[in-house]
C-alpha cells in the first residue's frame, strides 16, 4: 500500500497548508494583533490535528475517509456523508482554480480569456492527477527545498531593506483578548489549518501511522511557523493599511530595494504564490477524484473527467475574483468549511471510539505499519 516516503508527506502537508496563505494577513480583523490571532489558529488547528484527525487515521490506517464513513455509518448514511466530503473537496478545488485564473489575468495576461486560462490550469492539474497520488507527493518533495529557500531569500530581502518597524505591532491587546480570538475563531481554523482534514484520503498511502503522525506534525509546526512570521512582517511594514491591501506581501515587496542591485522582488512573489495555489488545487482535485472513485467503485482515472468539468463549471460561476472572495470569508470560513473540518470528523471519531472500544488496529499500525 505504501507509495510515499515520511520526507515526501511531510513536504506535502508543508505545502499545502502554506498555498498562498504567507501573502495575506490572516485575522485580519484583529488589526495590529493579527499575529495573536495566528497563534491562537495555529493553537485550536494543532489540538483539531491531534486530537480527532490523527486518531481517526491511527484507528483505520489502511482506510482513507470515504473507506471510513461507509463502514463505521453504514452503506446509507456512509455514503451520504462520502458525497458531502466529494462536493467539499470539488468545492475547495473550485475556489482554488479560480483564485489562481484571476491571478493570472490580473498580474500576467489581462486580455487572456478566462476561459482559456481555466482550461490550461485544468489540463496541467488533471495531467498531475492522471499519474496519481505517488508522482503528486514526489512532486512536492522536489518543490519543497526551493520553495523554503525562496521565501528565506524573501525575508531576508526585505530585513536588509530597512522596512520594518516593530513599534507598529504595539500596544499588544490593546482592546483585550477578546477581538482576537473573535478574527482567529473559526476563521483562521477554516483557513488554512482547518484544510489539513484533506489529508485523510492520503495518510493511507504513506506507511506506519506514527510516521505519518511525525512527519505530519513537523511539516504542520514548520509551516504555522513560517506563517506566523510572514504576518508579523506584513503588520510591521504595512501597519494599520496590511489589512486593506489585495495582497500584503506583493505590496511589500514592491518595496524592497537593495543598492542599485535589487528592487522590486514581485516575480519571486507570483512565483511562490502560483505554486502554492497549484499545489492546493491540484490536492483538491485528486482527493475529489479520489474520493469518487471510491464512493462509485470505479477506476481512479474514470473519475478525472467528470470531477474536472465540475471544477471548471464551478469556477466559470463566480462573476468576479471579488465576489469569490466575499463568499469565502463571509460565508464558508464561518459555516460552510467547519462542519467538515471541524464538527463532522469529532462525530466520526466519536462512532469510531464508540464502535471499535479496543482501537485493536492502532496497536498493529504503530508496530508494523501497512505491509
Amino acid at each position: 500500500m505504501q507509495v510515499t516516503s515520511r520526507y515526501q508527506l511531510a513536504a506535502a502537508v508543508f505545502l499545502f497548508q502554506l498555498g498562498s496563505s504567507p501573502m495575506f494577513l490572516l485575522a485580519g480583523p484583529a488589526g495590529r494583533d493579527a499575529w495573536i490571532g495566528v497563534l491562537i489558529g495555529f493553537a485550536a488547528g494543532l489540538l483539531l490535528l491531534v486530537a480527532v484527525m490523527l486518531p481517526i487515521h491511527r484507528i483505520e490506517p489502511e482506510m482513507n475517509l470515504i473507506e471510513v464513513s461507509r463502514r463505521y455509518f453504514g452503506p446509507w448514511f456512509g455514503s451520504l456523508l462520502s458525497f458531502s466530503y466529494v462536493l467539499y473537496f470539488i468545492y475547495q478545488a473550485v475556489r482554488n482554480f479560480r483564485e489562481f485564473s484571476d491571478w493570472v489575468i490580473l498580474y500576467l495576461l489581462p486580455s487572456t480569456p478566462l476561459l482559456f486560462i481555466l482550461a490550461v490550469l485544468m489540463f496541467i492539474s488533471s495531467y498531475a492527477v492522471w499519474h496519481g497520488v505517488e508522482v503528486f507527493f514526489r512532486l512536492t518533495e522536489l518543490l519543497c527545498p526551493w520553495i523554503v529557500l525562496m521565501y528565506a531569500a524573501l525575508f531576508a530581502s526585505i530585513l536588509a531593506s530597512h522596512l520594518i518597524h516593530p513599534e507598529l505591532l504595539e500596544p499588544v491587546l490593546e482592546h483585550g483578548i477578546r477581538p482576537v480570538v473573535a478574527a482567529a475563531l473559526p476563521e483562521v481554523i477554516s483557513f488554512p489549518f482547518g484544510e489539513m482534514v484533506l489529508f485523510l484520503m492520503f495518510w493511507k498511502f504513506a506507511g506506519a501511522s506514527h510516521r505519518v503522525s511525525r512527519a505530519t506534525l513537523l511539516a504542520y509546526l514548520s509551516a504555522a511557523t513560517l506563517l506566523f512570521a510572514a504576518n508579523v512582517l506584513i503588520v510591521s511594514v504595512l501597519g494599520p493599511f496590511a489589512d486593506v491591501s489585495v495582497i500584503p506581501l506583493m505590496q511589500i515587496t514592491s518595496m524592497v530595494q537593495i543598492g542599485e542591485a535589487i528592487e522590486r522582488l514581485d516575480p519571486v512573489v507570483l512565483l511562490l504564490l502560483f505554486v502554492g495555489v497549484f499545489i492546493k488545487q491540484t490536492a483538491y482535485f485528486m482527493a475529489a477524484v479520489l474520493s469518487l472513485s471510491e464512493l462509485l467503485r470505479i477506476r481512479f482515472r474514470f473519475a478525472i473527467g467528470p470531477v474536472g468539468v465540475m471544477i471548471y463549471l464551478g469556477a466559470l460561476a463566480f462573476r468576479s475574483y471579488m465576489q469569490q472572495v466575499r463568499i469565502g470569508f463571509k460565508l464558508n470560513v464561518v459555516y460552510h468549511f467547519p462542519i467538515f473540518q471541524i464538527a463532522l470528523p469529532i462525530l466520526i471519531l466519536a462512532v469510531m471510539l464508540i464502535r471499535s472500544p479496543g482501537t485493536p488496529k492502532i496497536r498493529r499500525a504503530d508496530d508494523g505499519g501497512i505491509r
